[in-house]
């Protein structure tokens, strides 16, 4: 049937390659698509990652800096936010027990909230640091490419999320 599709302007610019019409992608399932190594795993360096959106390329363009550092994630994106697919969530964090979401988003009332809450709520037991929210100051996103880039969290505010829960610096 029919449907409606919303896209930042952004992302349609940027995309890329063919699409199978014929396979339906399920749309209650989040997709790993990145897993953080062994080594990374048992040495405490890895961090469950969750975005969505634009916040998908930034966090794969940060994978390589974030590994030349020494440390590794777990990058899932989530396709859909209700429901949130927390099966796929909490198989992560049972290996990494660390948690940042990328979101563009601002702080109160904003995407990242809501995920961190039903995390804390439903596997609480997984965490062992606080979850790390990056995602905008409560303010109105300006129009402004220059402004914006200042405002909206990048891939160099992951490599950085990331580096501070592994060492401890949440």
């Amino acid at each position: 049937g029919p449907c409606f599709l919303f896209a930042p302007v952004k992302m349609m610019k940027e995309a890329k390659g063919t699409l199978e019409l014929d396979v339906c992608a399920p749309l209650n399932k989040a997709a790993l698509l990145h897993e953080a190594s062994d080594s990374a795993v048992k040495a405490g360096n890895a961090v469950t990652v969750l975005t969505y959106l634009h916040g998908v390329k930034e966090a794969e363009n940060s994978i390589d800096a974030i590994m030349e550092e020494g440390f590794d994630i777990d990058l899932i994106e989530l396709r859909t936010l209700k429901p949130l697919d927390m099966e796929t969530i909490a198989k992560s964090l049972g290996k990494t027990n660390k948690l940042c979401i990328l979101d563009e988003s601002t702080k109160s009332g904003g995407v990242g909230a809501t995920i961190s809450a039903q995390v804390s709520e439903e596997l609480f037991d997984l965490l062992d640091s606080p979850v790390k929210r990056l995602c905008m100051d409560d303010a109105p996103v300006p129009y402004a490419s220059s402004m914006e880039k200042a405002v909206v969290k990048r891939g160099s505010d992951l490599i950085q999320g990331v580096f501070d829960l592994c060492t401890g610096k949440w």
